[in-house]
């Protein structure tokens, strides 16, 4: 017969197992791929995260910019990296966009990349108008539209850009018709300049300038609203609800890394995400942490770039490969 310590330390070893599998040695740095210019939002929230893997899993880990061609520059870049662990993409929904409204891209959206976790989320895209314009909710901005075809302005951060795709689906369910004036970044000077009427833009982006009394949010995509900008109704509320294109950013590794390797980066960014500190930095900015792990993760990405390949090539947004 096994003595009862036998028994014991064969079943530890078997809870063991799984846990050395996830502690595969991965390389000293991270190097995260930012396919976006340094100095915005995005960047510094980027670099909040590095910060703050940094020092939960002892990694060095630094941010790369790579920006250009829509992303698509930083994005090919992971695509033909070694999946050691020494590189991810940073990314946001406009990976999959890209993924339809491009005619040639040098990967596949998803089966270019090991995915790997969603790491948050915001409330959606909020309409922007100048705090001192002349529209004080949606209602007025449609109304004044419909009675001047082409004569109000939308700014993007680019075409095809989510926020172009955003704006492009709105007018279209609104039945209005607006000037698309695309930027290589973000249009929020000449928004509040009133150079541009309106813009959709993340309110983790903007808080600062709507709470300085700098713009107002007409209105808001997603599902519910933000609880930084609780009286601000969402799409659906006013009856628009096909205007959605969830603001998330990701994490997206190089093709074809193996499970071992996969399950130790993530190991990794969970730890990262369930930290104190940097959830309540997220907060702060009103994002919602999420650590979506990699097959779940890949499933979202599948689903919603479904979705695009329905709803994207009616609006007739093309972009150069």
């Amino acid at each position: 017969m096994l003595s009862r310590r036998t028994v014991l330390a064969g079943a530890a070893a078997t809870l063991a197992a799984p846990l050395v599998k996830a502690a595969t040695p991965l390389p000293e740095m991270l190097r995260i791929v930012m396919p976006f210019p340094a100095g915005g939002a995005l960047d510094g929230l980027t670099r909040i995260f590095a910060d703050a893997y940094q020092k939960v899993t002892g990694r060095t880990c630094i941010v790369d910019n790579r920006p250009g061609a829509a992303t698509t520059i930083g994005a090919a870049e992971v695509s033909r990296a070694k999946p050691d662990g020494s590189v991810v993409l940073w990314t946001t929904g406009g990976h999959l966009t890209n993924g339809v409204l491009m005619k040639k891209l040098p990967y596949h959206p998803i089966e270019g990349f090991t995915p790997l976790s969603m790491v948050y989320t915001t409330y959606g895209f909020a309409l922007l108008h100048r705090a001192n314009g002349p529209f004080h909710s949606l209602a007025d901005f449609i109304a004044a539209a419909k009675k001047q075809p082409g004569r109000f302005s939308y700014a993007s951060a680019g075409n095809g850009n989510t926020t172009h795709v955003v704006g492009a689906l709105f007018a279209k369910q609104a039945g209005i018709e607006l000037i698309h004036v695309p930027y290589k970044g973000t249009p929020l000077t000449d928004l509040i300049s009133g150079v541009v009427d309106v813009s959709f833009i993340a309110p983790s982006s903007v808080m600062q300038y709507i709470d300085a009394g700098k713009i107002r949010a007409l209105a808001i995509t997603g599902t519910q609203r933000a609880d930084t900008l609780p009286n601000v109704p969402t799409f659906a509320e006013l009856g628009m609800p096909d205007i959605d294109i969830p603001a998330w950013i990701g994490m997206l590794a190089p093709p074809n890394m193996s499970p071992d390797v996969l399950a130790a980066l993530y190991a990794g960014v969970s730890k990262t995400l369930a930290d104190p500190g940097f959830k309540a930095r997220m907060v702060t900015f009103g994002n919602q942490v999420s650590g979506m792990p990699p097959q779940q993760f890949k499933a979202y990405l599948e689903k919603e770039f479904a979705r695009y390949q329905r709803i994207l090539p009616p609006l007739g947004i093309e972009m150069d490969s």
